[in-house]
């Protein structure tokens, strides 16, 4: 019986450890939709100004 429980907190601590990575991820998402949204950017496939370069 104590194999199965070592084993079940094995598996309880992989699936606590996934669950952080894919909030984690979610967060960096989230956060770089507003990053992204706050810079201002041009148009795709917009000319570009060649007196700018």
């Amino acid at each position: 019986m104590t194999a199965l429980s070592e084993w079940l907190q094995l598996m309880l601590a992989e699936i606590a450890r996934k669950r952080e990575d894919l909030e984690r991820a979610r967060a960096e998402e989230a956060q770089r939709l507003r990053e992204e949204g706050a810079r201002p950017h041009s148009e795709p496939g917009a000319a570009e100004n060649p007196t700018t370069r």
